[in-house]
């Protein structure tokens, strides 16, 4: 019997990293087939095709890198994989996988894993966060779900993950709806069924430039302008409580002419509408323009912003997608 074929591309993080004996704390060190080569079991299931396409610390990687791994997990499938795995670290997990989920127009899922204890911890997670990825990719299930995160035996939705703790291996979460499903006695059981993505293209030839902003008690409303003033294309703001700005960030807000969109630095729940009249409160943002980024983080809703500019829209259509995003699953 034939067995399926697995791809995994390595791009560095703390599951590939070591101190290698010295106090100098760990660095990028192992490639793809180190990876791969712990794990004897994995042949038994799978033939894999292990990659070392990047050695980085994840908060290293580019939009241009991301673009790459796109291309290459095309090109596995087109060659006959049957699932394709990242590993990276795990700093930037939830970015990487949103960002390729919004492009990912394949029906094979695209699996994307990392370790938070590196191999010279006394129990490593790296190699049992491959494994349960392989079972994920080869579950008929997990067709059609678009870009998948697989860590702890925890499996997530691109849209929902987000990492809450800086060393727990039960770091990553589904904020606001919950995970997708899990691995369980070498079996991946689904909670949910595949929802409705919505599948855009990204203009490579255009990179836009987006900052994000952090609304706070008493900060500098100016950096606005420095933005605009350095060619930005767009802006998030990362503001307080249901997505709300100061007095001084509403004024300066009134005179720039990009697309801002507002998200709110709490993370969880959803942006406000229509509940808060106030200067600087979501009311007078949307009056001035700004789109709220309804259920996304400012970082996601920096990605989206990054791919709708990216195909040359204007701010009507711009704000019809995050709308229409937000109704999505």
């Amino acid at each position: 019997m034939i067995k399926p074929k697995i791809s995994i591309g390595a791009l560095g993080g703390t599951i590939c990293m070591s101190s290698n004996g010295n106090n100098n704390g760990a660095i990028p060190t192992f490639g793809a087939d180190d990876l791969v080569n712990v794990i004897p079991s994995l042949k038994q299931i799978a033939q894999i095709h292990a990659k070392t396409i990047l050695s980085l610390p994840s908060g290293s990687l580019k939009i241009k890198h991301l673009l790459e791994i796109f291309k290459w997990a095309k090109e596995q499938i087109k060659s006959g994989a049957n699932g394709v795995i990242i590993t990276q670290g795990t700093d930037t997990i939830e970015e990487s996988a949103f960002f390729l989920n919004l492009i990912w127009d394949e029906e094979i899922p695209l699996i994307i894993t990392g370790a938070m204890r590196n191999p010279d911890n006394i129990s490593p997670d790296g190699a049992g966060n491959i494994y349960a990825s392989v079972l994920t990719a080869l579950s008929e299930e997990s067709k059609n779900r678009g870009v998948l995160v697989v860590l702890n035996d925890t499996i997530h939705s691109a849209k929902w993950v987000h990492k809450s703790n800086t060393f727990s291996i039960q770091t990553f979460i589904s904020i606001n709806a919950g995970i997708q499903g899990v691995v369980v006695e070498n079996c991946v059981k689904y909670i949910t069924h595949a929802g409705n993505r919505k599948i855009y293209k990204f203009n490579d030839s255009i990179f836009p430039k987006i900052e994000i902003i952090t609304s706070c008690i008493d900060n500098d409303a100016r950096t606005i302008r420095l933005l605009t003033d350095a060619k930005f294309d767009g802006i998030i703001i990362n503001g307080v409580g249901a997505g709300h700005v100061s007095y001084d960030m509403s004024d300066i807000i009134k005179d720039i002419n990009l697309p801002i969109v507002i998200a709110s630095r709490a993370e969880t729940g959803i942006c406000a509408t229509k509940t808060y009249g106030y200067k600087g409160s979501e009311i007078d943002l949307i009056n001035q323009g700004c789109i709220m980024s309804g259920w996304l983080s400012a970082i996601k809703a920096r990605l989206l912003l990054m791919v709708l500019i990216s195909n040359k829209m204007d701010l009507k259509e711009i704000k019809d997608e995050f709308e229409n995003f937000n109704n999505l699953i």
